[in-house]
């Protein structure tokens, strides 16, 4: 009896500090124990990452250097290839990574053991939800900076060593935190929210769902589209006499418009985030979704 009147106490205790307030020395002692249990997994990813990022780019660099000591050229081609196709082929590689990632946010939820392990962690909710969420999104960026350097310091090294320094160049810097260099910086803008909005959306199907969860949200987002594009070229006959009167309206109202596009994506973001929070509250130990 006192062992269970124990038990209880000590359940509602966490249960209590799961809803408590924020605190940073516990965030911090829950990035310790993330840390420590899971480094290895970390590492992985983030090696992952780099690989894909790496391996493509430095063959292309082996290649054209292999070319340019055969037919011994004195171009400066070399810049203009390979160095200009990975200022594109990098980030297009953290664009299509990051959701994938995003999709294994709650992977400590993905087994009954490490459930139970995440669940009676001393700390709120709010604290190892924003750790998740930080090293999810902060992390990922951080290993595309960093494998954004090395790479351009390997293969800089490469050409120096195997050709000559002459014709080694830096990566050109201008694409690496853009996705489009265009003069239209408000549609630059809604394509990066666009994207964190669509990555958003696997941290929500991470928290529905925590197996095989990536795959569904892909299923998903192509059934989407696939019914929007129905429904939209069904409703185009409808729609074809409002057309001319809708890009007038575009241009007069120009910028209500922009702010409108914009504030819609952030609004997905938000509630993504928000909807992923509220159900990472209410994980329990046995759970459905997780069959």
């Amino acid at each position: 009896m006192k062992l269970f009147k124990l038990s209880a106490g000590a359940f509602q205790a966490t249960e209590t500090l799961r809803k408590s307030s924020f605190s940073f020395n516990r965030f911090l002692n829950v990035a310790r124990w993330n840390f420590a249990i899971n480094r290895a997994q970390y590492l992985k990813m983030a090696l992952s990452l780099f690989l894909v990022m790496a391996i493509p780019f430095l063959t292309q660099v082996m290649k054209t250097v292999w070319v340019m000591g055969v037919t011994r050229s004195t171009e400066m081609a070399f810049t203009v290839a390979p160095l200009r196709s990975m200022q594109e082929y990098i980030p297009m590689c953290f664009v299509v990574a990051l959701p994938i990632i995003c999709g294994y946010m709650f992977h400590n939820l993905l087994t009954k053991q490490s459930r139970i392990k995440e669940l009676t962690l001393p700390a709120s909710n709010t604290e190892k939800f924003l750790f998740h969420g930080l090293l999810t999104v902060g992390g990922s960026f951080l290993v595309y900076l960093v494998g954004y350097f090395v790479i351009d310091i390997l293969q800089y090294l490469y050409v120096g060593i195997v050709y000559d320094f002459a014709h080694a160049e830096w990566i050109p810097y201008a694409g690496l935190f853009t996705l489009d260099n265009t003069e239209h910086k408000w549609l630059q803008a809604a394509v990066i929210l666009a994207w964190l909005a669509f990555s958003s959306t696997f941290v929500l199907g991470n928290a529905l769902k925590y197996r095989h969860n990536v795959i569904w949200t892909y299923v998903f987002h192509m059934t989407f589209s696939f019914v929007s594009m129905l429904l939209f070229g069904m409703s185009m006959p409808l729609l074809a006499n409002h057309l001319d009167r809708f890009f007038v309206d575009f241009e007069i109202n120009e910028i209500g418009a922009k702010v409108g596009i914009i504030a819609f994506f952030a609004l997905v973001i938000v509630v993504c985030w928000k909807l992923s929070y509220l159900l990472y509250c209410r994980a329990q130990i046995t759970s459905k979704r997780n069959k």
